[in-house]
């Protein structure tokens, strides 16, 4: 999977690379959430960290909202060499290094504690190099707590009760098998500014994201239900030009890399303390919130999801999995 629109891409990549050269360096940050998002709230204190510390020598200029274009584009044309960072999704990454996907994985993770320990871990460090070979460095990651389905108007507590469902998915393969096995829907990628409207006018019946995100584009004003299926970790990587990361003193690295990492904590902080509150936000706004869930029922039928990724390395779940249970 590769999202490239010609012509955005050009013009993104001639602005990325046909700045003059001049002593300030300059990155642009973008991502898909609001300025109200802690997302656009964590990059605005790196921002200002990174540019005092730097002595002015670092600016990181910020572009929420999808203002240049989805993550894939994003990630591509920092992959071609333009001054870019974003705070993209895994499957992004997946497109320069397939095992990537394994982070991902419905039901891999009992608690965040094993997803820190395999994020941490010499597999994920391999993915790493992998991707930096496409001039992608990652950066950091956070924790978006875990991903729910909520529908327009149709109760799930079981598999059979999401049969049948057109449910709004990433374009990325492991979301989209997710849901033709798991939960036995039609995945129906789009982009994420379009769900609300794709929600409102019934082109789709549900969509699947954390609280924080449904809440940061009001989704709770088309649909009724709010599933706690718990069935993905959000993982979430923030990445950078590795030639443009490259292009900075030593000094300046270790300060971008330093304000990176307090963002993603900060990221994973809110995230987490928003989930609870999250679910009493949507409550207040009408929805119901269904916790009564047979989360075992969903998670049997996730196995069979490995068998569409032929191009993962042989064993790859399974030492994922070894990691994952700190064996």
């Amino acid at each position: 999977m590769k999202l490239t629109l010609a012509a955005s891409a050009v013009a993104l990549l001639a602005a990325g690379l046909a700045a003059p050269a001049q002593a300030q360096s300059v990155v642009r940050f973008a991502h898909m959430n609001s300025p109200e998002h802690f997302v656009h709230v964590a990059a605005t204190e790196m921002a200002a960290a990174v540019e005092e510390r730097s002595n002015g020598e670092i600016k990181i200029e910020l572009f929420p909202s999808g203002q240049l274009g989805e993550n894939g584009a994003v990630t591509e044309q920092m992959s071609f060499g333009a001054d870019l960072m974003g705070q993209v999704g895994i499957g992004m990454l997946a497109d320069y290094a397939p095992d990537y996907s394994i982070v991902l994985y419905p039901f891999l993770y009992p608690d965040f504690d094993g997803a820190r320990r395999l994020l941490a871990s010499d597999l994920v460090k391999e993915l790493e190099d992998k991707v930096a070979e496409n001039n992608i460095k990652v950066l950091c990651y956070a924790h978006f707590g875990v991903r729910d389905l909520y529908t327009r108007d149709r109760e799930v507590r079981s598999p059979a009760d999401s049969e049948g469902l057109s449910i709004r998915v990433q374009p990325v393969t492991i979301y989209t098998e997710m849901v033709r096995l798991v939960f036995g829907g039609a995945a129906t990628p789009m982009p994420w500014p379009d769900v609300y409207s794709a929600l409102a006018q019934g082109v789709i019946d549900a969509a699947e994201a954390p609280p924080s995100a449904m809440i940061d584009q009001k989704h709770y004003e088309n649909t009724k239900f709010f599933i706690q299926t718990n069935h993905m970790t959000d993982i979430v990587p923030v990445t950078v030009s590795a030639s443009w990361f490259n292009g900075l003193s030593e000094a300046n690295q270790a300060i971008f890399q330093e304000e990176a990492s307090a963002a993603c904590d900060r990221m994973t902080d809110a995230s987490i303390a928003s989930y609870e509150a999250g679910i009493e936000t949507l409550a207040a706004n009408g929805m119901t919130i269904i916790s009564d869930v047979d989360r075992a029922a969903f998670a049997e039928r996730a196995g069979g999801i490995a068998a569409a990724f032929p191009e993962w390395s042989e064993g790859l779940y399974d030492r994922a999995k070894a990691i994952v249970d700190g064996q």
